[in-house]
């Protein structure tokens, strides 16, 4: 065997305990609640060790936020991918449409977890403190690529960034509550129409 082929089996290996880790915890997490499961009880239905667990997750919240690094690798590459001449509010809307996609084919996954963060403090907390500021860093990275300039001193990256993370935010919330045909990414275009609509006002009555 090649130490290409031994590197491959390797790889799929691990994608397969992970795999394994997040089918379990999710499976208890909806039989018994998110609060209720403990990672003792998690390794012991995966059959692995702590040790093994905490080599793919820091946490409980980092299993049901599983999908998080696959996501906003797809948000960056689609932002990449927008003409370069489109101003960046423009280029954000349509690859942020582009990634609502996922959002529909997986809404069950979306609801269960925004279910739970409603009824547990740990999962709001989480998504606050870990997950909301992984997606701004991440829009942020990318429009200051495009704007050529350092987040560090030009505001414009975080606050576009910032702006994008508002109206997507706004957009969950009312396609969760909203019937499972609702049409997110009309929500989500309403959404940017509405910013778009309220900066002309204010540079109107400036």
């Amino acid at each position: 065997m090649t130490a290409m082929s031994t590197t491959g089996l390797r790889e799929r290996k691990k994608q397969q305990v992970r795999d394994t880790l997040v089918e379990v915890a999710l499976s208890l997490f909806d039989a018994r609640g998110f609060g209720a499961v403990t990672i003792d009880e998690i390794v012991e239905q995966a059959e692995v060790s702590q040790r093994t667990f905490f080599r793919y997750f820091s946490s409980k919240e980092a299993v049901l936020f599983a999908d998080q690094d696959e996501v906003l690798t797809l948000v960056r590459a689609s932002i990449r991918a927008r003409p370069a001449a489109e101003p960046p509010l423009v280029a954000l809307r349509h690859a942020l449409a582009e990634i609502t996609d996922h959002y529909a084919e997986h809404r069950d996954r979306h609801v269960r977890r925004a279910r739970m963060a409603e009824s547990g403090a740990e999962v709001a907390a989480y998504q606050r403190s870990e997950v909301v500021p992984q997606w701004e860093d991440a829009l942020t990275e990318v429009v200051a690529h495009r704007l050529a300039v350092s987040a560090d001193t030009d505001l414009r990256p975080r606050l576009l960034a910032g702006t994008a993370m508002a109206a997507l935010q706004a957009v969950g919330r009312v396609w969760l509550a909203a019937e499972s045909d609702a049409d997110i990414i009309a929500l989500l275009h309403e959404a940017f129409d509405s910013l778009e609509a309220a900066a002309l006002e204010a540079a109107r009555t400036r």
